[in-house]
């Protein structure tokens, strides 16, 4: 982007708080049939999502945040993008110690990772490629660390038409 071609239109509605169960971080908004979205989270109870007003400034008027994953293990859940291929939503987010690598090194399995979960709708029903809701610790893993890579995270997704679909590549 270059400098001046954006405009700041201030506060969504969306912040975190210690009456909240989310930190209101790494917010992703999706257009589902002209309704708006945002999804964002969390570390403190994962991945939350409201619907947004026609035009997606702010919070829609009396709607409530709900949850669309949660791991019971672990609070350590943050960065969800939902991306649409075919008739299915794909949650995906980064889950497990994400930093501080240097000095506290997690146990093998417990750093960063990308996770996705998938529903036929953006507002809910994930479900792992077991058939775990991804609310109750579902979630099926994309990347984690191998070779010279350690800790992945902080995904999106765009489809690219030279490497098929996104489910191939999710092992469906």
């Amino acid at each position: 982007m270059d400098v001046g071609s954006w405009t700041d239109h201030g506060a969504t509605g969306v912040k975190s708080a210690s009456d909240k169960p989310y930190n209101a971080i790494d917010a992703n908004l999706i257009n589902v049939n002209g309704k708006y979205y945002l999804t964002w989270g969390s570390f403190w109870k994962d991945i939350y999502q409201a619907e947004m007003k026609s035009s997606p400034l702010t919070l829609a008027s009396g709607v409530a945040s709900y949850q669309l994953a949660y791991d019971p293990a672990t609070t350590a859940v943050e960065g969800s993008f939902i991306f649409k291929y075919g008739s299915y939503y794909y949650l995906f987010y980064s889950k497990g110690q994400c930093c501080g690598y240097d000095s506290n090194r997690p146990a093998a399995g417990k750093e960063y990772k990308i996770m996705v979960c998938r529903s036929s709708s953006a507002t809910g029903g994930y479900v792992d490629k077991n058939g775990v809701a991804c609310t109750n610790g579902g979630g099926t893993v994309v990347l984690e660390s191998h070779g010279n890579v350690y800790g992945p995270g902080g995904q999106g997704v765009y489809q690219d038409p030279t490497y098929g679909p996104v489910s191939a590549r999710l092992g469906e």
